[in-house]
């Protein structure tokens, strides 16, 4: 018996195995990365437990201070709590830098709340008394009749008593 392989009926069968394989082990990746996905979403949730550092999709560093159902309190370094959906959070992560302790800040430098104490006479920084500008100081260039400023190097901007419209070509 002869068995022709060249006959369309079996080249039409070789196509359909193809594509049957082809799609079985495209649904074999996608099922197999879900489950990843899944499994890490799992281990996540088990860590999600008050006092966990936490870093969110959008790389923002927090302290886990309380879970209510789907939405996370994160306080920051700084002390700022804020609210994220839990999806929002990424991974279990301490952040990148120690957190400061207020042990640590008693000896360093105080800055004022409010300018007038920068005004102080007395050393500064380095010995010097008093901080003089290094350049030049401008005043406001604006005239005090209300007319716009003439800048001269505003190069390609219409001249007195020129007027260009919307239409108007730029001056070469």
């Amino acid at each position: 018996m002869d068995i022709a392989l060249d006959r369309p009926e079996n080249r039409l069968m070789e196509i359909f195995i193809f594509l049957a394989l082809m799609i079985a082990m495209m649904w074999f990746v996608t099922s197999r990365g879900k489950k990843q996905q899944a499994q890490q979403r799992q281990r996540l949730e088990e860590q999600l437990v008050p006092g966990t550092w936490v870093m969110t999709i959008g790389g923002f560093f927090g302290r886990v201070i309380e879970i209510d159902g789907d939405v996370v309190t994160l306080e920051s370094p700084s002390g700022v709590e804020t609210i994220w959906v839990k999806s929002a959070i990424r991974e279990a992560k301490e952040p990148p830098y120690a957190p400061v302790d207020e042990d640590e800040t008693e000896g360093s430098v105080v800055v004022p709340d409010d300018a007038a104490s920068l005004t102080e006479t007395g050393p500064v920084v380095g010995g010097a008394t008093s901080v003089e500008p290094s350049g030049p100081v401008v005043d406001d260039v604006r005239p005090l009749d209300g007319e716009a400023p003439k800048r001269p190097w505003a190069a390609g901007e219409p001249q007195d008593g020129e007027d260009r419209g919307p239409g108007a070509a730029p001056r070469a």
